[in-house]
């Protein structure tokens, strides 16, 4: 079975910029571009075809020969250019004053899209730009414009936070960000979708938790980062959307209109909001017990290790004293030796040579003694760790390194 390429490996990317020259990797690969996603083939700087949902597999010579029919074998310049054409939603957080001079907080939403007739126009960006874009890097971009054209003069009309959520000021606001983003959404291929502004702390905080937790995400690898990831964006994204409808709820009844279909959808979102709230609190706790008990384990095992460490310096300090005291007992027996020698006028040259052999030859077995002591003890109470393969002594209950029971 073929492998796939994964251009997309993240929610968070919008536009990668492939050189097709490096291609030749991908001959027993298949590329699939999935809905809400496109590819736009360059040619020595002329934009060719743009394939939609389409799969582009090993067939008639692979993927390097379906590039030489589309792209042309003697280009020098060949580049794909991949893009999400579907809305994606970028926010920005923001401070700024009142008219009365009150600071307020909070965070402005913006859902962007990239139609497929407009992908070739992220080469603007990739001129001279890393090839990928993100949400982050569009937020950044977007940041400027958006805090000092459109935020700041916004907010500083309202005389408090109940004007901030006002209908009128929320149709205002979208209208301005649509005006003042509009030049630079769209020399990068972007279309403005919708624009909202939120002030309230708990929706902030969540929205930045939700972002926090899927930069985590991306930075594990595996099919369970990938379901992991895909989680987080869905959760971000019915967040936001409940945000929205709150929105629009209060947009109808300003108007006097019902927007029965409106509530109803608010109602399911919240419902299912409190659900992933439940699920995330509940892997939470089971997450830091998981923690706890591997940490209670991991003591478990150093206390173990430190009271055998504890026991052999015991041994060696007995083994170490006795040694000496054996030492000592033969150095004042061979002094005695020595003055009995010299009272009787026997302390001669070859006596003192061999006394000092015999001295020396006594340490080197002694010394000797210890080591071999030493390694016999050691080669008879070292063991391998099943788990780690560490070496592990015979009377430790629990592995040192890894926490195994042994």
């Amino acid at each position: 079975m073929a492998s796939k390429y994964r251009w997309r490996d993240s929610p968070d990317i919008l536009a990668r910029l492939v050189d097709a020259n490096n291609i030749n990797t991908w001959k027993s690969q298949e590329v699939v571009i999935k809905p809400n996603e496109a590819v736009a083939f360059i040619v020595d700087g002329r934009i060719g075809d743009i394939i939609t949902e389409k799969i582009i597999s090993n067939i008639g010579g692979g993927f390097a020969r379906f590039l030489g029919e589309k792209m042309g074998v003697t280009a020098k310049d060949r580049r794909l250019l991949f893009a999400m054409t579907g809305p994606a939603d970028i926010s920005v957080p923001f401070e700024a004053n009142m008219s009365s001079g009150q600071n307020v907080s909070g965070f402005v939403n913006v859902r962007v899209q990239i139609r497929t007739d407009d992908v070739p126009k992220l080469i603007n960006y990739f001129t001279n730009n890393p090839p990928q874009l993100n949400r982050k890097t569009l937020a950044k971009i977007l940041h400027n414009e958006l805090t000092h054209r459109v935020i700041n003069p916004s907010v500083a009309e309202c005389a408090n936070a109940e004007d901030l959520r006002n209908a009128e000021f929320q149709n205002k606001f979208e209208m301005r960000t649509e005006v003042e983003l509009r030049p630079t959404l769209s020399t990068l291929g972007f279309t403005l979708l919708k624009a909202f502004i939120s002030t309230n702390q708990t929706d902030s905080e969540k929205i930045l938790a939700l972002r926090a937790e899927l930069d985590a995400a991306t930075q594990t690898e595996g099919a369970h980062a990938e379901a992991l990831m895909e989680k987080i964006a869905i959760r971000e994204a019915a967040t936001l959307r409940r945000i929205e409808c709150e929105v629009n709820v209060a947009k109808a009844k300003a108007a006097g209109k019902v927007a029965v279909e409106v509530e109803s959808e608010l109602k399911e979102l919240r419902k299912q909001e409190a659900l992933w709230e439940a699920e995330h609190k509940r892997d939470s706790a089971k997450a830091d017990l998981r923690m706890k008990e591997s940490s209670h384990k991991t003591e478990q095992a150093m206390a173990l290790f430190e009271q055998v460490q504890d026991r052999k310096r015991d041994r060696m300090k007995q083994q170490f004293d006795h040694q000496n005291q054996r030492m000592s007992a033969q150095n004042e027996i061979q002094m005695k030796i020595m003055e009995m020698a010299a009272e009787n006028d026997a302390l001669t040259p070859e006596l003192l040579q061999e006394f000092l052999k015999q001295q020396t030859a006594q340490k080197a077995v002694d010394g000797s003694g210890i080591e071999s002591d030493n390694n016999h003890t050691k080669a008879n109470n070292e063991n391998k760790c099943p788990n780690c393969s560490n070496t592990v002594k015979n009377e430790w209950k629990a592995c040192p390194h890894c926490g195994t029971s042994l």
